[in-house]
């Protein structure tokens, strides 16, 4: 069988590839994959051990078996670190807007910043009154995984130099921000598109919900006003 390998993070300079195909066994499970990898990837033998395995985007055991067919992601941990290009965080603390764009200053191929902040904003209910707060939550690991995924996505279609996510959980109040985005990239166009790319695609596929919460205390799970990828191809 055939299995596409994609590495994200750091894990691409590891392996010098962004994505492979991989020929295995028809019972080879997710060890014999990572035995695989580290004989075709010198770079990646002393620090795959260190790696997490994403099967379909789902995290795997080393016994799951694979499928011809499926998509492997390398996800190597999310330290978000100055010295890696992308900073890709989940938090409880207010967001440093600031601290966002300044974390893609540096690279002096760089010709624009994009920035996107989500901010709560008012809304009354004829029912229950204004809005208070959204608490948001979220499955935490696989949101950052597919967070650092979309920024890999967003690579692959712009020359992106350094990338910024970085969402709130837990309760966000009216005018607080939720999100924040910064791009940085060589011309603008690239720029605004990257920035544009990852704001839709984290609202449209990374496990993150948000509830209302209201001023008479009712609670009311938003309901997601962009189709998964998946309802898109039913």
């Amino acid at each position: 069988m055939r299995v596409i390998v994609e590495f994200f993070g750091p894990a691409r300079d590891w392996a010098g590839a962004a994505k492979v195909e991989i020929d295995l066994p028809d019972t080879a499970d997710a060890a014999s994959l990572r035995a695989a990898l580290k004989q075709r990837f010198p770079g990646l033998a002393d620090r795959l051990d260190r790696t997490r395995l994403a099967v379909n985007e789902a995290f795997a055991p080393d016994d799951a078996a694979l499928r011809d067919g499926d998509r492997v992601a390398v996800i190597p941990p999310v330290t978000g670190g100055q010295n890696d290009p992308d900073w890709i965080a989940l938090t409880t603390e207010p967001i440093d807007v600031a601290a966002v764009r300044r974390f893609v200053d540096g690279d002096a191929r760089c010709g624009a910043v994009s920035t996107f902040d989500g901010v709560v904003r008012t809304q009354h209910d004829s029912a229950h009154g204004a809005l208070v707060r959204l608490d948001y939550e979220a499955y935490r690991e696989m949101a950052l995984a597919q967070m650092r995924r979309i920024v890999a996505e967003a690579r692959q279609s712009w020359p992106v130099l350094r990338a910024a996510v970085v969402h709130r959980l837990g309760p966000v109040a009216v005018g607080e921000v939720s999100v924040a985005i910064a791009v940085a990239s060589p011309h603008r166009e690239e720029s605004f598109a990257a920035c544009r790319y990852l704001i839709d695609e984290l609202k449209r596929d990374v496990p993150i919900w948000k509830r209302d919460v209201f001023e008479d205390g009712h609670l009311a799970w938003v309901e997601p006003a962009v189709k998964t990828r998946n309802q898109e191809s039913a």
